[in-house]
């Protein structure tokens, strides 16, 4: 997938208006300096002066942009937010569900959340999650979107398993919804599984456990 850093959209607190094309681009590259470095690293460990190399800028250039540290991840994690929230409205769509069917829609949706918690946001994501207990609850953002998505399967596969009344469906894919996030989120803070997401195999997994629940048949590849 392809995520495209986009202009912020809203106010955050603590980030100053980038208003000048100069002053955008400098913002853009802190942000971009931070989303690669939280790849491997947490946040504490980040140090300003760091970024402000990596990005080209100075640390008083910093300072003009964002009023400390956390007002800087707050704006990282709404540029991951916005870049996620685009791929689920443009890859996932009801219309797409419907025409994939039962058991085609629930591996598109193991692979697009797989895709999600793969990409060069990983980082961001993690660190986000790991401080999901803070006041602002920085995961906010991240869980309407996953609502949103919710709502999207219910609506796309609603028909897609006859053998189910409406409301048990619904139910179901609830279910597979919360085990796909579940298992993928503790995969992101935890490395110390057999199926993991680095090498896929947690996403076959999630994909034969999903279809033997919803009572589809598996794929040729999950039978091999």
């Amino acid at each position: 997938m392809n995520f495209d850093i986009l202009d912020l959209h809203e106010d955050i607190p603590g980030v100053f208006k980038a208003r000048q094309s100069r002053s955008v681009k400098a913002r853009d590259g802190f942000i971009n300096a931070g989303i690669e470095a939280l790849q491997t690293r947490r946040l504490d460990d980040l140090k300003i002066v760091e970024l402000a190399t990596v990005s080209g800028n100075s640390v008083g250039s910093f300072y003009t942009r964002f009023q400390d540290k956390d007002a800087y991840f707050r704006a990282v994690s709404a540029y991951a937010s916005q870049g996620i929230s685009r791929e689920f409205e443009a890859a996932f769509t009801a219309a797409k569900l419907r025409q994939l069917g039962g058991g085609a829609g629930l591996d598109a949706l193991v692979d697009l959340i797989g895709a999600i918690f793969a990409s060069k946001f990983r980082g961001v994501l993690r660190e986000t999650y790991l401080r999901i207990m803070d006041e602002d609850d920085p995961w906010a953002p991240f869980r309407t979107t996953a609502k949103q998505t919710l709502l999207t399967v219910h609506e796309g596969l609603s028909d897609a398993f006859p053998h189910y009344g409406p409301d048990e469906t619904k139910v179901r894919l609830s279910f597979c919804f919360q085990l796909i996030v579940g298992v993928i989120q503790n995969d992101l803070i935890n490395k110390n599984h057999v199926f993991t997401l680095e090498d896929g195999s947690v996403l076959t997994g999630l994909k034969e456990t999903l279809r033997a629940y919803m009572g589809v048949p598996l794929t040729p590849q999950d039978t091999v």
